[in-house]
């Protein structure tokens, strides 16, 4: 690593930004090469896992301390070691190739947001521009917080693989009822036909901010609108999978079921969750979710081609996502990967850091802020000190002018409770990825499909992880009713831990 490193740092630091992609892309290249070439395994490989080790600890980390400035503070190094390790475990599982769909997203989330991009900030002296003037004599404990969220987050995840070894395996088998597929297919079309009567097909293909005023015209209290929003586009993306869940385990039968309504509403859907009026991650976890079933985790080549992308992209491409957030004129916040990283989207390291200074300064909330996502659905108008937005309460204690910023899980877990419920909560968050892995991986065994919630979730949890969890309740309150209404309680796939018998494991490898 030391010698790969040695070697390409000096070639990077020759050609800036440009250098920082050709990284990137040789970086892609080597992986790509590796996955393609063992396509056939199934099994997993420690070439692959050692190479995405040495790109992923090694060279990504050193190339952009190579990029920025030393400071003067060495509170760098912390966020470089968690880089390193949620590297290493991301490389241990692509290079295992067991489709984790749900820790692998958690630790793609702490590799760019609590590792890469508050090292980029720290070493540049640059906060993002959403969140100025950040505390930093508070960094120490808020390095703190983020280790000890990781360290109970991976003590539970040990705990739960230990309990699964245990366990007797359980076989997976439908869990959708076609009537109510169909019924949910018909009421997701309706509401999603009905918001784009309602705010224009101008606004739904126009800029983002365009959509959001013409929603609020439409619907001017907040909780209502983001409910109406959520209602729009998560039926139909349950129904979809639903029917891709329904038509992999033999339950589709008749045109209806098998072509006319995966078309009508996977049309619809790309329509109403396109990327240029709605939000990064709203479009990517509905486009990811539709891949999903058709698919795009069935074996191990795939998933392990999803993960190195996702981290990849969430670098190099995700503030390029943005462009037409504010007209329909692309307009771009960074030109090269080491700017991006300094930018409002990766703002979660500063929240933190704003955290802990609101709890020195006034206290923890005893539970109070986690209110406001339980009860998201009553209207502020009917409860006036219902809690607001966690990203918003910050906000307006650093008198910030935009308040439309991220609260982690990290931040909401501490404001509530301070360094017990950030223990216990994210000891409890690990205990449940290791069982829901467990689960899609029996599912994916079964059938070429995560399963319902499998194939949704996992992706919409980078949106739960970044938060504030009141911004995200709505949607996630709507994907799980449509859920458990299109669940068919007779044909329950066992138990959420389970892992499958594994009939037929040959398709795990093409």
């Amino acid at each position: 690593m030391i010698g790969l490193t040695v070697l390409t740092v000096p070639a990077v630091l020759a050609a800036g930004g440009v250098g920082m992609l050709a990284v990137a892309g040789a970086v892609a290249t080597v992986a790509g090469w590796l996955i393609v070439r063992r396509r056939e395994e199934g099994r997993s490989s420690v070439l692959i896992g050692i190479a995405l080790a040495l790109g992923l600890c090694g060279v990504v980390p050193a190339t952009f301390v190579a990029l920025t400035p030393a400071p003067s503070s060495a509170v760098w190094v912390v966020t470089l070691a968690i880089s390193a390790g949620a590297g290493l475990r991301l490389a241990w599982i692509i290079g295992n190739g067991a489709q984790r769909l749900v820790e692998s997203m958690v630790w793609v989330f702490v590799y760019v947001f609590l590792g890469l991009a508050p090292m980029v900030q720290l070493r540049r002296a640059v906060d993002p521009q959403t969140t100025p003037l950040i505390d930093h004599s508070y960094d120490a404990t808020a390095l703190s917080v983020v280790l000890v969220g990781i360290l109970a987050l991976a003590l539970g995840l040990l705990c739960a693989g230990n309990a699964a070894r245990r366990r007797k395996p359980a076989v997976a088998g439908p869990t959708v009822g076609p009537a109510r597929v169909t019924a949910l297919a018909v009421v997701g079309l309706l509401c999603s036909l009905y918001y784009i009567a309602t705010v224009g097909s101008g606004a739904l293909l126009g800029s983002r901010m365009e959509l959001i005023q013409a929603t609020t015209t439409a619907w001017p209290d907040p909780a209502i609108s983001a409910v109406v929003r959520a209602v729009a586009v998560m039926p139909l993306l349950v129904a979809f999978v639903a029917l891709q869940v329904q038509r992999g385990r033999g339950l589709a039968t008749g045109i209806l079921a098998r072509t006319i309504f995966p078309v009508a509403t996977g049309a619809v859907l790309l329509l109403v969750a396109n990327p240029i009026s709605n939000s990064r991650y709203t479009s990517g976890t509905v486009y990811l979710a539709v891949l999903a079933s058709l698919g795009l985790v069935a074996t191990r080549p795939r998933f392990r081609a999803l993960c190195a992308g996702f981290v990849a992209s969430l670098v190099l491409l995700f503030p390029i996502a943005d462009a037409f957030r504010y007209t329909t004129s692309a307009s771009f916040k960074a030109s090269d990967p080491v700017a991006a990283l300094t930018t409002g989207d990766f703002d979660a390291y500063a929240q933190i850091v704003n955290t802990v200074q609101y709890v020195h300064e006034h206290g923890v909330t005893y539970g109070y802020q986690a209110l406001g996502p339980l009860v998201f659905w009553i209207p502020r108008a009917v409860w006036p000190a219902k809690p607001i937005d966690t990203g918003i309460l910050l906000a307006n204690s650093r008198g910030y002018d935009f308040t439309n910023l991220s609260a982690p899980l990290w931040a909401e877990l501490f404001i509530n409770g301070g360094w017990l419920a950030l223990a216990l909560g994210m000891f409890v968050f690990g205990l449940l990825i290791r069982r829901w892995d467990a689960g899609i991986v029996a599912s994916l065994r079964a059938t070429r499909t995560p399963g319902l919630l499998a194939s949704i979730l996992p992706f919409y949890l980078l949106i739960l992880l970044r938060g504030s969890l009141l911004q995200a309740t709505a949607a996630m309150a709507v994907i799980g009713a449509s859920s458990a209404f299109v669940r068919d309680g007779r044909l329950r796939a066992g138990r959420l831990g389970g892992t499958a018998s594994a009939p037929d494991r040959s398709n795990l490898g093409t």
